[in-house]
Order: structure tokens, then sequence, then C-alpha cells
């Protein structure tokens, strides 16, 4: 076998050189701290950590848009907390606004207060969320939701609720729309609410009314008419007549499933009915209440009228403040949801940020003992070379 010198120092040469683009690449990984500067350096690699790039730009999207909807369900827990305030004190006026005693100039103080209550709950229902856009007008943008027009708020929103995406799998509502919250309001005691005819002339008063037989109560109206000072008659829906008694003041009537306990002294003629619940807005229901104070008279029908209205708002302001609540514990869960959301993006940020650093992230310890071998490995080649150029035939002539 012949070896030519020419072939010897190619060999030498190429061995240098590979060691040389070995440490070249080494030395680029610890400058940069990554494996590869190009993707086909490591196709595989860099594949899936393309794919783990863009899940990573997803929680990040997430985190934005968890971000958007806490600020705004925040703002609507300020402002439910804040309207349910204004329930609550109006309440407490219309009890102490309910009192016999109670003078004409005191009356409409309370009434000025109420009609207070009621624009500061139009403000309220008008928040916007900081950033122009406002917070109870469902997905409408651009409009002021509630104006009072001419003593009758109308909502120009809608009833539409955004669903934003907080994390993989996971949907969240936006703040309820202004319809839902504050137009929509149950009254009574949020199944039936009873009240006394506007042409009663007697002295006769509604205390309470409620459903006592589900099976029997059809969901329609159900009339108490009297017939005599000390008779009456029951109504249905239809005007059909169902049942008759004796009267007796403080007496609790009860017929069609439903039951309603009067006091007083009812006139021939004079009526009191007990409905499903209607829903109301809180605005007309703090204007009605309003306007009962301001009401003159001062006869007894007068006065039972206005007992009448009053005890009516009352329990519509008691059934409002509970719907008030609900959406308050809906907020919560809301944001409570949020919050183990921003959880669970964090344990899978870190996952994915610990796999994408396998992937492409330089070891230094293991970069610099690797750097330091193929230093060695080149200088071996190096005294390879020049122990192989050394050799002559000359050497062995002596």
């Amino acid at each position: 076998m012949r070896i030519s010198t020419a072939g010897m120092y190619a060999q030498g040469l190429q061995s240098m050189l590979q060691r040389q683009s070995e440490m070249v690449r080494t030395h680029e990984q610890m400058t940069t701290g990554r494996l590869y500067s190009h993707a086909g350096q490591d196709p595989a690699a860099a594949s899936t950590a393309q794919g783990l790039d863009h899940a990573l730009a997803a929680l990040d999207s997430y985190k934005t848009s968890a971000g958007h909807v806490d600020r705004r369900l925040n703002l609507q827990e300020h402002a439910l907390t804040s309207a349910n305030d204004r329930v609550g004190r109006a309440r407490d006026l219309i009890v102490q606004a309910n009192t016999p005693t109670l003078s004409a100039d005191d009356r409409k103080t309370i009434a000025t207060e109420l009609r207070h209550l009621r624009a500061e709950m139009i403000s309220i229902a008008n928040s916007n969320d900081g950033s122009g856009r406002a917070l109870f007008a469902g997905t409408r943008d651009g409009v002021v939701p509630f104006a009072d027009n001419g003593g009758t708020v109308v909502y120009s929103g809608n009833d539409g609720q955004n669903s934003v995406v907080v994390a993989p799998g996971l949907n969240l509502a936006d703040a309820d729309p202004g319809s839902a919250l504050f137009m929509r309001m149950p009254t009574g005691d949020g199944m039936v609410r009873g009240s006394a005819g506007t042409a009663n002339t007697g002295s006769g008063m509604l205390q309470s009314a409620s459903v006592t037989n589900h099976s029997a109560w059809n969901g329609a109206g159900v009339t108490v008419e009297f017939t005599a000072d000390d008779s009456y008659r029951v109504l249905d829906g239809s005007g059909a007549e169902v049942a008759t008694g004796s009267w007796e003041k403080g007496q609790t009537i009860s017929a069609g499933g439903v039951q309603m306990k009067l006091d007083g002294d009812p006139e021939i003629g004079d009526s009191f009915s007990v409905t499903g619940a209607p829903e109301a807005d809180i605005f007309s229901t703090l204007k009605s209440l309003a306007d009962a104070l301001d009401a003159p008279g001062t006869t007894p029908a007068d006065l039972t009228r206005r007992t009448n209205a009053l005890n009516a708002g009352l329990g519509d302001l008691t059934v409002a403040q509970e719907h008030l609540i609900a959406a308050r514990a809906s907020t919560g869960a809301r944001l409570s949801a949020l919050d183990a959301a921003a959880e669970s993006r964090l344990a899978t940020g870190l996952s994915l940020e610990t796999t994408l650093s396998g992937l492409r992230d330089v070891n230094y310890a293991e970069a610099a003992s690797k750097f330091t071998m193929q230093l060695t490995a080149l200088e071996a080649a190096q005294q390879v070379t020049l122990r192989i150029q050394g050799l002559s035939l000359f050497n062995k002539i002596g």
C-alpha cells in the first residue's frame, strides 16, 4: 500500500478544520445562549420550539384578555355595591316615611332624597370602564346606555354579553348588560305581587300577599272584591267568581293557591289583587315611591293609598336588593375564576418555558466542558499533523 505525502497533509488538514468548526459552533452557542442559530442546524428541535413559542404567545394573549375582563368585572362589582347601598338607603327612607304621624314637609324631604338616589342610580348605571366603553351597555359601543326621558328611563344598550377566552379551554362572561341588572328587576316577593285597586275609597290595607299552594295557583291573577262592609268575593283572572266569604278586620283571605292579609276598613267595591310578579326597572320603582310621598291628600282614603303604595314599593326594593346581591355573587364567582385561570396560565407557561429551554438554551457548564474537549482534540490533531510532516525517507539514511 502506498500513502502519498499530499494525502497525509490533506487528512491532517481536514481533521484540524473539523475540530475548528466544532469549536466555532460551541463558541457561538456559549455567546448567544442558544443551541442553534437557524433551523437547519436542528430542524426537529426548531419545529417543536416554534410550536411552543406560539403556545406562549397565546398565553400572553389570554393574559391580556383576562386583564381586560378583570378590570371590567371589578368595576361592575364596585358599581353593584354602590347601587345596593342606594337601594338600601331607599328602603330605610320608605320605612321612615311609612309612619302615619309624619308631616307633609317630612314626606316631601324624603321624596326629594329618593329622587336624588334615583339620579345617582342612573349615574351608576352609566359607568364606563376607563377605556371609553360603557360598562353596562351590553355589546354596544359609543352609547350612553341610560337616559331619563321625561321621567322614564330609556335603555339604549342591548342584552348582549361578551364571552372572552382567558385560559386554554376557559371562556368567561364579561360585564352584565344593564337591561338585566337595572331594567328587569323582580317585584313583590319575586313570585307574586299584591296591589290595592287604584279606585279604592276605603281604608283597607294590603299587608302581604304570597303563594300558599303552587299546584292550585296557575299564575293568573286573583282579585278580592268587597261586596259589602262584611263580605267579599274572589275572582279569578278571567273575572269568574271562585269563592265568597265573610270579612273581619285583619283577616287573611286564601283562594286560588294564594293568600292576602288585609287590614283596615274597605268600602264596597274596593279590590285587592295578586298577580305573578312582573319585572320593573329600579328607576321607575324609586320614582313611583317619590310620587306617592309627594301626592297631596289627608283623608283616610288618601293615607291608605299612600300606605299601600309604600308597602308595595318596600317589597319591590327588598327583592331589588336581593337581585343586586345575586348579581354581585355572580361577579365574584367570575373574578375567582379569573384568579384560577391566572394560576393555570402561570403553571402552563412555566411548563412550556422549561420544555422550550431544554430544546434551544445552552447549558453553559456542559458547553464549557465540551469546548475544552474540542480544544484538546484540536491540539492533538495539530500534534499528529506535525509528526506526520516530520516523517521522511531521508530520516532512514544514515
